[in-house]
């Protein structure tokens, strides 16, 4: 494979940690929004936006590449740029790569031309990326409690990726843990591996019990009514994209601590959280090659 040009546009920590890997190959990387260290000579950083930067092989945007307002995520020096802001000078050979594409991102691809991967639907990136989103949430529970994880009572909602492996490491350093789920198939899994299972819909038996609340679930599954019969020294942290599953207003009015923690990789591992992102980049663009597109 011959030298691939990436161009990154704006991103936390993973993408610059994603900008060292793919230059350490001896690629071209592009950057604009990030901070990084510029003292490799293939990493580029530029100063202006403009058809010169989305002449690549690869754009890589943010993950999620939008943030609560619409515009793209975390991203320096340019305020409230939009997708569509720069879709008609994307070439139509460039690979877009980012997190959870919407219809924005899938017109933009049908208008022109341009081919894009989601991570948040790639298996391999969101099985590997689970390991510091759990390992980061486990950490934030450590900071806002005053108890031990070991024998505290821990609820899991959802049992998806994330919950799978955030449940392992939680009963692992010896939390009583508890998964809700919907499906039966699920909760037999859970109990394959040791833990107690309930379904969603009887929460309101268990809730009253529970020190830490994990939600991995993007819907609101903590409402009103749900959030009134935790215990007022239980906390939250709600692990699904935004706006998560937790009425965080009533929470606040209840003296509740609830928070969502986004982009967790980002913050606790980047390093790591940036080389799972290059291995699913890897697979998606191999047989890419050259100089120019």
């Amino acid at each position: 494979m011959g030298r691939i040009v990436y161009s990154i546009l704006g991103g936390d920590q993973r993408q610059s940690q994603c900008a060292k890997i793919l230059a350490a190959k001896d690629n071209i990387v592009n950057i604009y929004g990030i901070e990084c260290d510029f003292n490799d000579r293939n990493i580029r950083k530029v100063d202006i936006l403009d058809r010169n930067f989305f002449r690549c092989h690869v754009l890589l945007l943010p993950i999620p590449y939008k943030n609560s307002e619409g515009h793209i995520n975390h991203i320096k020096g340019i305020k409230n740029l939009k997708f569509n802001d720069f879709a008609d000078i994307i070439h139509p050979s460039t690979k877009v790569i980012l997190g959870k594409a919407d219809s924005e991102i899938k017109n933009g691809s049908q208008k022109y031309g341009f081919e894009y991967f989601d991570l948040i639907d790639d298996e391999t990136f969101s099985i590997l990326n689970s390991i510091p989103s759990a390992e980061g949430a486990i950490q934030r529970a450590m900071e806002r409690t005053d108890i031990t994880i070991h024998g505290s009572k821990v609820l899991v909602l959802g049992y998806g990726r994330l919950g799978k492996t955030l449940s392992r490491m939680l009963s692992g350093i010896g939390a009583n843990v508890t998964v809700a789920a919907r499906k039966s198939e699920d909760l037999a899994w859970v109990r394959e591996r040791g833990h107690k299972g309930i379904f969603l819909d009887k929460l309101d038996d268990i809730l009253y019990k529970q020190d830490i609340v994990f939600n991995t679930i993007p819907a609101l599954i903590l409402d009103s009514t749900k959030l009134a019969m935790l215990s007022p020294e239980s906390i939250i942290i709600d692990l699904a994209s935004y706006p998560g599953g937790v009425d965080f207003d009533e929470a606040k009015r209840l003296g509740l601590r609830a928070d969502l923690d986004l982009s967790l990789p980002g913050l606790v591992a980047p390093k790591a959280a940036g080389e799972i992102i290059c291995v699913s980049i890897e697979h998606f663009i191999k047989d890419l090659g050259g100089d120019s597109t």
